[in-house]
């Protein structure tokens, strides 16, 4: 055998180990696959197919069935229709904010670790607008329920992308719905290449989230680890072809297959590399692998699913559609509709769960400063004896009367399912397919130790549902009780809209001046574009496309009298000495943004919050634990009272 690694170092190495050449070999290839350049490739995709072609409407185009993976839970897969590169895949889904869950949470009795929901959210500065929710993006999530969490992830295989996400009321800035709901909207799904029937469907989390993760899904391939992997099996099979036509007779495959597993076992000195375990682990697959367009692709075939086995394990996924307006009550803005013919007793939607043992952890309250216990000063804290506020994410889940678990569906477009108590076609049932049934009869200690998705809810039609027809269900009794008393109560913010609503309507917009009403009391703040602020004053290369501004005076045809704001705490027009004075400006050269905290739907007191209600025919008994936990607060005198065990 004539190989030879590169580097002095390793011969002096080799020699000083005195391995067979075939163990030389092995222990070469594990250095090539440290030494060799990790640069991002991939195989060239076709060209793009704009055409939408015709297909039957009637038959599922989405399964939820178990993924390829091992191990993965579920997944999605085309059903009876391919996906062509750039055609849509999913309608457009909503992305519910969470804001600040640590900060929030600093200060309860129990440790804040284990919530699933941390498995499912993405970071805020994934979709644009969440940059002024609140003064720190990196503590901001968005929870996405559908694609976002129920599609699997691998990153060699991705074959979707999602547009740009929407922002919008979905219904008026004076109804008591407004902050009920999320802005979030439309988070549309494509294809990259080109889906079979059949195929499962894979969304990017980011090499972010695996290389986070290693402890949980350990050192799994990234996009950069298969171009080395390529190399190193060809390496490998241009030896073995050039070795069994020179000595076919001394080495059989059996060698071959001892080989591979030599660097396999190698490679475990090196646990850490992301390229030894891109190898196939039979030497007789790698022909194939490379023939297949490399490492990256070798798991490929095995991720099409005969549509009998999705019709037997599946479940499907597209039976509903967005509503832009609910057709039941405008107060909840958008909702879902059938987008096909639904019989009676026949599957509306399927919907995993994500748990939370106490719904608590969603908790939102008021800053407080108190005293440090070292350093003197003061340090910023949840006043937890003040008002207490739920986040959004509450809204979009199912929580009991007599329970504090709190269970989230993620079902695709279940979360625009409205409520009706008088029109309801959908309820709500635990599924056949659920993934661990056995959870059932557990107690509600019991999920605070599990860290997947392991309960699963099915919306089920209760009468025949026509194509188009708005899918309602019963949130319950309590949640009714609640709404009304919420109605009843509520007063709008007299003046308030927006940003974003702002920003749709600038060419009909009346603008105010600083002497009618500043914007900042209603929790905006206006902007002048820097194109046109650049045709009057110097501005510099690293500054953002907008300056704060305010209107002093209106001087007819849509110009102004416009003044910039020096703003300390905004460092992009500190380098102003002075406010500067500018004239003549036009309508379009505004735009609005939120400021911090502001937003309808994050931390107001007049926004409505309250989970939809299991019904109490399917939730189990040993999950009522409310009458337990009150009894063991009367019993103590130590501990603070916290907002748990008011009503959900």
């Amino acid at each position: 055998l004539s190989f030879h690694c590169s580097t002095n170092q390793t011969s002096r190495i080799m020699r000083d180990m005195k391995q067979s050449r075939l163990h030389r070999f092995a222990f070469c290839s594990i250095l090539l696959a440290h030494e060799l350049p990790m640069s991002d490739a991939g195989a060239s995709s076709s060209s793009s197919n704009d055409k939408h072609h015709k297909h039957d409407n009637s038959k599922c185009g989405i399964y939820l069935a178990p993924s390829s993976i091992p191990h993965a839970g579920l997944g999605m897969y085309a059903g009876h229709r391919e996906y062509k590169k750039g055609e849509q895949v999913t309608d457009g889904d909503i992305v519910i904010p969470i804001f600040e869950m640590d900060w929030h949470n600093q200060l309860k009795e129990w440790e804040y670790d284990n919530f699933l929901w941390d498995e499912y959210t993405w970071n805020g500065e994934v979709f644009p607008g969440g940059e002024q929710e609140q003064e720190d993006v990196s503590q901001l999530q968005f929870a996405s329920p559908g694609v976002g969490a129920a599609a699997n992830s691998y990153l060699s295989l991705v074959n979707i992308e999602d547009d740009w996400i929407k922002l919008g009321l979905g219904t008026n800035a004076k109804s008591p719905g407004a902050g009920a709901q999320t802005p979030y909207h439309g988070r549309k799904f494509s294809a990259t290449s080109d889906i079979p029937i059949g195929g499962e469907i894979w969304v990017s989390y980011g090499s972010n989230y695996f290389e986070s993760r290693d402890r949980i899904y350990g050192y799994i391939p990234l996009p950069a680890s298969y171009p080395p992997a390529d190399k190193l099996l060809k390496r490998f099979e241009r030896m073995r072809i050039r070795t069994e036509a020179e000595q076919p007779e001394q080495l059989s495959s059996d060698i071959w297959e001892d080989l591979l597993e030599t660097v396999l076992d190698y490679g475990k000195t090196w646990e850490t590399s992301r390229v030894l375990n891109a190898l196939p682990d039979s030497a007789k697959r790698i022909p194939d692998v490379l023939m297949d367009g490399g490492t990256a692709y070798r798991d490929f075939n095995r991720s099409i699913q005969d549509l009998s086995w999705l019709e037997e394990n599946g479940q499907c996924m597209d039976n509903i559609k967005v509503l832009a307006v609910s057709q039941e009550s405008p107060d909840a803005g958008r909702g879902a509709a059938a987008s096909r013919f639904i019989p009676k007793g026949g599957l509306v939607a399927p919907a995993p769960v994500v748990h939370a043992p106490d719904y608590s952890v969603l908790e939102m309250f008021l800053p407080v400063d108190t005293p440090r216990t070292k350093g003197g000063g003061f340090k910023v804290v949840p006043d937890m004896e003040g008002p207490v506020m739920y986040q959004l994410l509450l809204n979009y889940c199912f929580g009991h009367e007599d329970s504090t678990l709190l269970l989230c569906p993620y079902g695709l477009l279940t979360a625009l399912i409205n409520h009706s108590s008088e029109n309801a076609n959908t309820r709500v049932v635990w599924s056949d397919a659920m993934r661990h049934k056995e959870w059932l009869n557990h107690t509600i200690d019991h999920f605070g130790e599990e860290y997947i998705a392991g309960l699963q809810l099915d919306f089920v039609a209760l009468r025949d549902i026509q194509e188009d027809e708005e899918i309602l269900i019963d949130y319950g009794e309590a949640w009714q009780r609640a709404w009304d008393e919420h109605k009843a109560s509520f007063v709008p913010r007299e003046h308030y809209m927006p940003a974003f609503e702002l920003n749709n309507r600038l060419d009909e917009l009346e603008f105010r001046t600083v002497r009618d009403r500043p914007y900042f009391l209603d929790g905006v703040q206006l902007r002048c574009r820097a194109w046109y602020v650049g045709q009057f004053l110097a501005v510099e290369e690293d500054d953002s496309d907008d300056f704060p501004c305010q209107i002093i005076q209106k001087l007819g045809n849509d110009r102004y009298q416009v003044q910039l704001v020096k703003d300390e705490s905004d460092n992009v027009i500190s380098h102003f000495t002075e406010e500067e004075m500018l004239w003549d400006v036009p309508f379009d050269a505004f735009w609005f943004i939120d400021m911090p905290y502001e937003r309808l739907h994050h931390f107001q007191f007049d926004a409505f919050r309250h989970a939809m209600m299991v019904p109490d025919d399917i939730f189990p008994e040993k999950w009522k634990n409310k009458n337990e936990d009150q009894e063991e607060e009367a019993a103590s005198t130590t501990a603070p009272k916290t907002s748990s065990d008011s009503e959900l």
